[in-house]
């Protein structure tokens, strides 16, 4: 990257500029040793944390940095209402959140192992024979949705709006100044999900929405509003970042054949791939507000001051990563953010690290050498959650 656009970068980053997803770790690198805590001045004005300490300061600091209308800079998720747990802190979130624990809880999320399995290997079976696909829309979009609507309860032939809805909420900033095309396509989304939750009320399943639906929170059961609260956000996060890490973790595995050959001659190191490959290829800039004057990293901020905690860099920091910009699977430090930190660690981390688990063994397994073709540069982007556009693969049949 030339150096003038980074030296831009450093004093006004702007994570939906189109020109930083290409290629970011040279600015991360530049902030985190110059300017670890910096104010761009995009966006109305915010810092941006870089670097590992302060990043995790911050994300398990609710009582200082809260996430009440902040969880994304600048705001709008097309929501008119709050993400439910997430826009609420302690101790007011612990009460949503524990909604979903029993429903996102290891034992449960296990016992979905054969199922991924199952999906994964249909998924294959329609490209194995070509030797080729498109890893993102062929593989890494389909199979955590595969699982996600059924646990949500939706239907999946509806598929592919969901995935238009999501992709004009979360990674739309760029060409939606203004925010409306956000916003319409949010009111749809909840217009969805409640005309899904007066239909399942007659027809109580196992499924999200149901356990919802009669749930109670001191002895009160949730409003229509308040499970639209908590379904649109679980719509959003459940559609969108496996799928990333999932096509990312499969980008350096395409263009690194020793890590891939160790992985294929030794499945035992996939777990251990998985966490690394999520350390080194995070996705998410979480956004807070300010609670009360306090000082970060030396710098002080204001009450009300929006604060982005950049966790792709954080996790790239040397100062608590050796060697923080190899990928190493042997690594013994693997606390990494990337289901960030404090309460509001991702509910849903354990699913999602079956899923990665399970892709990786079964693609591996079925699909053992693969590459990039030479005349294609795979395009990633950068919005609030990091991802990459298309993964054309090609292998021998």
């Amino acid at each position: 990257m030339d150096q003038s656009l980074v030296e831009h970068f450093v004093e006004h980053f702007d994570h939906h500029d189109p020109r930083l997803g290409a290629e970011p770790e040279p600015i991360y690198a530049a902030m985190r040793a110059d300017h670890p805590v910096a104010h761009s001045d995009v966006h109305g004005g915010f810092w941006v944390i870089s670097d590992y300490e302060n990043a995790r300061y911050v994300l398990q600091h609710p009582e200082l940095f809260t996430t009440r209308e902040t969880v994304t800079i600048p705001p709008g998720l097309g929501n008119a209402r709050p993400l439910l747990p997430l826009e609420l802190d302690p101790p007011e979130h612990v009460k949503y959140r524990n909604l979903l624990a029993p429903v996102f809880a290891p034992r449960r999320i296990e016992a979905l192992g054969e199922k991924i399995r199952a999906n994964c290997d249909r998924l294959i079976d329609a490209f194995i024979d070509r030797g080729g696909c498109d890893l993102v829309s062929e593989f890494a979009s389909p199979l955590p949705s595969m699982i996600f609507v059924e646990m949500m309860g939706l239907p999946y032939e509806h598929y592919t709006q969901f995935h238009t809805w999501k992709d004009v909420i979360l990674h739309g900033h760029h060409d939606d100044v203004d925010g409306s095309k956000r916003k319409a396509a949010g009111q749809e989304v909840h217009t969805y999900i409640n005309e899904l939750i007066g239909r399942r009320k007659s027809d109580l399943s196992d499924d999200i929405i149901s356990v919802l639906i009669t749930a109670e929170v001191e002895g009160e059961k949730l409003t229509d509003e308040e499970i639209i609260d908590v379904t649109y956000l679980l719509f959003l996060a459940g559609l969108d970042t496996v799928t990333s890490a999932i096509s990312l973790s499969f980008l350096h595995l395409a263009t690194d054949a020793a890590r891939r050959e160790a992985i294929v001659a030794d499945p035992s190191l996939i777990p251990a791939a998985v966490e690394e490959l999520l350390r080194y290829e995070s996705l998410v800039m979480a956004g807070r507000t300010v609670v009360e004057d306090t000082e970060v990293g030396g710098v002080e901020m204001r009450k009300g001051d929006r604060v982005l905690v950049n966790t792709i860099s954080a996790n790239r920091d040397s100062t608590f990563f050796e060697n923080a910009d190899e990928i190493d699977f042997s690594r013994r430090e693997r606390r990494h953010l990337a289901f960030s930190v404090g309460p509001h660690r991702c509910v849903g981390s354990h699913l999602a690290r079956l899923e990665l688990r399970v892709a990786m063994e079964r693609f591996h397994q079925r699909i053992p050498d693969y590459r990039v073709p030479a005349e294609v540069t795979p395009k990633r982007y950068l919005t609030s959650v990091a991802g990459i556009e298309t993964l054309p693969l090609e292998w021998t049949r």
